[in-house]
């Protein structure tokens, strides 16, 4: 019963939420929601991998694993955001040895437990609406289950780089708010999607140059 809740109910409405969420605050988080996320990550964050990724088992990562396999770009610079315990920088790391990796989270536990297990990448403190780095810092840029805040993490982007958004239960999410938010990915770069049972994954390549009524 508590992994079909898990599934059907509360990982569809979790994944519902962020897509909300990069709509209403794209400004950045308000104070009560950092409060709020401070206070419940404090108390998850030692036992997160085994309480979520390992709970949910291969579905957890079906749709990162295809997004992915997607990927063109050959990344020297790589940042994750909303990285957590730095379950997707460690496959990144992988993926990529060669290349250096910055992560970001809004929880400074999650972040902790992030550090002890990969000393190689760099775990910083940050709001994905308002990531303290330069314009076009990164060549690939990686997000799975948080809020994306597309315009912003188009920011950080190069020009002909690649952001790949994933979530494990992303095609759960009704088809109009998914629409909206992916006009938003089109303006600075094309779009292409996939979906692995409940998950989706979402891969937009820059453009090189901007667009005519971009």
């Amino acid at each position: 019963m508590r992994r079909w809740l898990q599934q059907k109910i509360i990982s569809p409405l979790i994944d519902l939420s962020y897509i909300l969420m990069s709509l209403l605050f794209a400004a950045g988080v308000p104070r009560w929601y950092e409060r709020l996320n401070a206070w419940h990550y404090c108390y998850q964050a030692e036992h997160y991998d085994r309480s979520v990724i390992e709970f949910e088992g291969a579905r957890y990562a079906q749709a990162l694993e295809a997004g992915l396999q997607a990927l063109s770009v050959h990344p020297r610079e790589i940042l994750d955001v909303n990285t957590g315990t730095g379950f997707v920088a460690r496959k990144l790391l992988a993926l990529f040895p060669q290349a250096h990796i910055v992560a970001t989270d809004l929880s400074e536990a999650m972040l902790a437990q992030a550090r002890l297990r990969s000393p190689r990448i760099e775990f910083i403190r940050a709001d994905t609406a308002k990531l303290p780095f330069a314009d076009e810092s990164f060549d690939l840029v990686t997000l799975h289950n948080g809020p994306p805040h597309l315009l912003e993490m188009a920011r950080v982007l190069r020009p002909g780089g690649q952001m790949l958004l994933a979530f494990t239960s992303g095609a759960r999410v009704p088809h109009l708010l998914l629409k909206r938010w992916l006009e938003i990915a089109r303006r600075f770069g094309t779009v292409e999607l996939g979906r692995v049972g409940d998950g989706l994954w979402v891969l937009v390549t820059k453009f090189s140059q901007t667009t005519p009524g971009a």
